[in-house]
């Protein structure tokens, strides 16, 4: 989840195969060394890709999850997944949707893939397409089987009056309804994780903080966890309550730039604008790709009233900020 601009920074409407994915590293560009490793079979580019994201190393992933799929196997369901968990924590969730959703339409009954689809739309403020998504986690899942026939004939489809809001409402509710009865079936952790995201669309955040609460029980050293758990405190107005849970986040994965915005953001909130400042300037370090974070850059120096920092921010020099804020450059971008 991101925090304090609501779900994100854009708006997307699109959905499935609608949604364009601009690779970073297209077949043309890929060099020798690439195409050599086009030698390794499917399996083992993916394990290495796999590795890579657990180490943290995203731009290594993201290159190796290309690689395999514009060389080796377009339709690898996993490959498109891991790209899009790659995508969702560099805070891209239009190309995050754009990988899962390919994953999904080569691996309809994936429950991760389901899952991660549902939170990205959420974040987009596409909470149609995520209730939607996360509804299919459920029905798609055969630990629940049966339990959406059940919420299905409770509602049916009865009292349509052609309200858009009423029928939203609608969806809402019954997702809502899904997950409490899943949870009565079989308590899980994602099942908490899910309920967390859906109160979070309700803005029921008390409940959503309970929830991610409960499912950190389970996944104590889960980073994306804590980071949801700070993004609803901060979408709450604690966002001093917000800074630990994304402090825990960043101990367990320090290269996690959603994390590294979530903190500035909420630091911003708090009028601490020089520690906001810091921490967009290593969100942008770890990907410079993610140019909306000099405007916020500029608004954290004006209010701190670091006039003579402001040109450094029309020329996007990094590295000329180091000399005015504790942050690490990531070399391997």
């Amino acid at each position: 989840l991101a925090a304090a601009k609501n779900y994100g920074h854009e708006m997307t409407e699109l959905e499935g195969s609608e949604l364009p994915y601009v690779f970073q590293n297209p077949e043309s560009s890929l060099n020798a060394e690439e195409i050599t490793r086009n030698t390794t079979t499917t399996e083992d580019l993916l394990q290495i890709g796999i590795q890579e994201y657990e180490n943290g190393n995203i731009t290594a992933a993201v290159k190796t999850f290309e690689t395999l799929v514009q060389l080796q196997d377009e339709n690898n369901a996993k490959a498109w997944y891991f790209l899009g968990k790659c995508h969702a924590e560099s805070d891209f969730d239009t190309q995050a949707i754009a990988c899962l959703e390919r994953s999904v339409e080569r691996d309809p009954f994936s429950p991760e893939t389901l899952l991660a689809l549902g939170v990205s739309y959420v974040n987009e403020i596409n909470h149609n397409a995520g209730l939607k998504k996360l509804k299919e986690w459920i029905t798609h899942n055969p630990t629940y089987a049966g339990i959406s026939t059940a919420v299905d004939d409770l509602y049916g489809s009865g009292n349509d009056d052609g309200n858009d809001r009423s029928a939203d409402n609608r969806e809402l509710d019954q997702v809502q309804r899904l997950l409490l009865q899943a949870l009565e079936h079989k308590a899980s952790p994602e099942i908490h994780e899910a309920l967390g995201v859906v109160y979070n669309v309700s803005r029921d955040y008390d409940a959503a903080v309970a929830s991610f609460e409960r499912a950190l029980q389970d996944r104590p050293d889960d980073f994306s966890l804590w980071n949801k758990l700070g993004a609803t405190l901060a979408n709450s107005n604690r966002s001093q309550e917000a800074l630990p849970a994304y402090q825990e986040a960043l101990q367990r994965r320090p290269n996690y730039v959603r994390g590294w915005l979530n903190m500035a953001i909420s630091h911003s909130n708090l009028q601490d604008y020089h520690e906001a400042a810091r921490c967009y300037l290593q969100t942008l370090a770890l990907n410079p790709a993610a140019t909306h974070c000099w405007a916020y850059l500029r608004i954290a120096l004006s209010c701190e009233e670091q006039w003579d920092l402001l040109p450094l921010v029309d020329t996007q020099d990094l590295k000329a900020f180091q000399k005015h804020f504790d942050f690490v450059l990531n070399n391997d971008r």
